[in-house]
C-alpha cells in the first residue's frame, strides 16, 4: 500500500516538475518590462566609486521567461559594473523569472579620469537576450568629472586654491597668519564631518556667475525627489578661529551642512568677517553664529537651520539688504533671528546690531528673539540694536523706538511668512526665495541704503527710490 502511495505522490510531483518546465515560454512576442529605460548617475568623481544604483526586471507575462545572458554592451571598458542575484559580472547567464515576478539589478560606476574641467559624459547599455532571441536593453548614462583631494590639508604658507573641483576630508586649515584665497568658479565638495578651519584670514571671492560653493560630497538621491544636497548635515561647517581676522566671503554658496558659519570670540575693534552676495542655507545647527565679532553681512541669504539662521552674540554686526528666513522642518528649531548680550550670564555687549532693508521671516508667529539684558543698568552700551526699513515676522512694538518704519509680518493678515516668496515646498524641500508678486516687501527700503548696494544677489540692478527689501528685487517670472 505505501508504495502505491509513494508512487502516486511522485508522478504528482514529476507532472508539476513538467508542467513548471513547460511554462517557460520561448514565444519572440513575449517581452520584458523595466522599472526605467534609461539609468543615470549625475556629477561622479572619476577614480571614486559611484553609489550604488538599482533597477527592477519584470516579468508581466503569463510564462516563465528565460534570459540567456545579460551583458555590458562595452563589455566592461566604459566603467559600469553591474550585479544581479549575487553575481558580479559583465555578463551574467541563463537567469530565470516567473510569471509576475520580477528581479533586481544592481549597478555601479567608476569613470576613469579626464584631465580636463569639462565634465565627462560615458554611456552604456545592458543588453538582455531572452531564450527566444529577443534582445532589449537599457541605456547607462554617467556624467563625471576630475577632482582633486585634500585630506587633512593645513596650509602654512599663503596660498591659493585655483577653480577647480575639490574633495576635502577630515578638515582643511588656515594656519595662524596666513592668508588662503579660493578662485571664483570652485567648488569644495566636503566629506562627512570635514571642516574648514581658519585661524588666519580666509578670502573666498567669487563672481556673479561664478560663486564658489562649499557642499557635501554625497552626488546621489536619497529618494527620486530628494537629493542628499538637500539635506542638512552632509558635513560639519566652517569656523573662523578667535585670531582670524579681514576674512571675506563673496558670491559664495554655503550650505547643507551640521553648522554654517561660526565666528569665534575674538579682537572686537577688528573686521572679522565681511559676507557680500551669498547664500548660507541649509543647516542642522545654526547657520551664521558671531560671537563678540564685528561682522557685515550685506546682499545675502541665510535660510533654513534648526538653530537659529542668524545668532548674534555682542560685538558689532551690520547686516544690509539681507533675507533671513527660517523655514526649516526635519526636526523642532530655533527661531530665524536670535540676538544676545551675556556669555554664560557674563557680560557680552551688543555694541551696534543694525538691520536696514532686510526680511526676517518664518513659519512662526514670532522669528525674532531678543535676549537681553541690562545687568543692572550698571553697564552702558550694552544692548544697542536697531531695524528699519524691514519686513520682520515679530510681534509690533510701535512704542519702540528702535524700531524705524517696519512692516510687521501678522498672521492675521496676507500675506504671511511663505506667501512673500515663489515656492516655499516642505514636502519635497525645494526653496525659492525670490519674492512673490504679492509680497508687502516691495517698494519699502531706505533709499540711503539701497543707493549704496545698486545691485540684488541675482545682480538685478535696484531703483534709486522704493527699492525691495532683502536680498532680491522683485523681477516678474515672465520677465526673467
Amino acid at each position: 500500500m505505501k508504495k502505491i502511495v509513494y508512487a502516486l505522490l511522485l508522478s504528482v510531483l514529476l507532472a508539476a516538475s513538467c508542467s513548471e518546465e513547460a511554462d517557460f515560454s520561448s514565444n519572440p512576442s513575449l517581452r520584458l518590462q523595466f522599472s526605467c529605460d534609461t539609468l543615470m548617475f549625475d556629477t561622479l568623481f572619476t577614480a571614486v566609486g559611484s553609489p550604488t544604483a538599482k533597477m527592477k526586471v519584470y516579468n508581466r507575462n503569463s510564462s516563465s521567461l528565460r534570459i540567456s545572458n545579460v551583458r555590458l554592451a562595452s563589455g566592461g571598458s566604459s566603467g559600469f559594473r553591474m550585479n544581479i542575484d549575487g553575481q558580479s559580472s559583465n555578463i551574467i547567464s541563463d537567469i530565470e523569472i516567473r510569471k509576475n515576478d520580477s528581479i533586481y539589478i544592481f549597478v555601479e560606476a567608476t569613470l576613469d579620469k579626464n584631465s580636463s574641467d569639462v565634465p565627462l559624459f560615458v554611456s552604456d547599455s545592458l543588453l538582455f537576450t531572452l531564450e527566444s532571441g529577443v534582445q532589449q536593453g537599457i541605456t547607462l548614462l554617467a556624467f563625471g568629472r576630475d577632482v582633486e583631494f585634500m585630506k587633512g590639508k593645513v596650509f602654512e604658507t599663503n596660498s591659493n586654491i585655483a577653480r577647480g573641483h575639490y574633495i576635502i576630508y577630515d578638515s582643511l586649515v588656515v594656519s595662524n597668519g596666513v592668508e588662503l584665497t579660493i578662485d571664483a568658479g570652485t567648488i569644495l565638495y566636503f566629506h562627512k564631518d570635514a571642516v574648514i578651519n581658519v585661524r588666519g584670514t580666509l578670502k573666498a571671492i567669487g563672481e556673479h556667475g561664478s560663486p564658489i560653493v562649499m557642499r557635501g560630497d554625497r552626488t546621489d538621491n536619497m529618494f527620486d525627489y530628494l537629493p542628499y544636497d538637500n539635506i542638512p548635515g552632509q558635513w560639519g561647517g566652517v569656523t573662523f578661529d578667535s585670531l582670524s581676522n579681514n576674512n571675506i566671503l563673496k558670491h559664495c554658496d554655503i550650505h547643507s551642512a551640521k553648522y554654517g558659519i561660526l565666528v569665534q570670540r575674538g579682537d572686537t575693534s577688528a573686521q572679522r568677517l565681511t559676507i557680500e552676495s551669498s547664500i548660507i542655507e541649509n543647516f542642522d545647527g545654526n547657520a551664521l553664529e558671531t560671537l563678540m565679532a564685528r561682522v557685515n553681512v550685506s546682499n545675502s541669504l541665510i535660510a533654513n537651520a534648526r538653530g537659529n539662521c542668524v545668532k548674534v552674540v555682542g560685538g558689532s554686526v551690520e547686516f544690509v539688504h539681507c533675507t533671513i528666513a527660517n523655514f526649516y522642518i526635519w526636526k523642532q528649531r530655533d527661531v530665524a533671528l536670535a540676538l544676545h548680550n551675556s556669555i554664560d550670564g557674563k557680560p557680552a555687549p551688543l555694541r551696534n546690531a543694525l538691520f536696514a532693508n532686510c526680511i526676517i521671516t518664518g513659519s512662526r508667529t514670532d522669528e525674532l528673539m531678543g535676549y537681553l539684558t541690562q545687568f543692572g543698568d550698571t553697564l552702558s552700551n550694552i544692548a544697542n540694536y536697531r531695524f528699519c526699513s524691514s519686513l520682520i515676522n515679530t510681534i509690533a512694538d510701535e512704542e519702540n523706538e528702535r524700531f524705524a518704519d517696519i512692516v510687521y509680518d501678522d498672521k492675521s493678515v496676507r500675506p504671511f511668512a511663505k506667501e512673500h516668496f515663489r515656492l516655499i515646498d516642505n514636502e519635497e524641500f525645494r526653496y525659492d526665495f525670490h519674492l512673490s508678486d504679492s509680497t508687502s516687501a516691495r517698494g519699502i527700503a531706505d533709499s540711503h541704503y539701497s543707493q549704496q548696494l545698486r545691485y540684488d544677489l541675482d545682480g538685478v540692478e535696484r531703483p534709486l527710490e522704493n527699492a525691495d527689501a532683502g536680498c532680491f528685487q522683485y523681477v516678474p517670472l515672465d520677465m526673467e
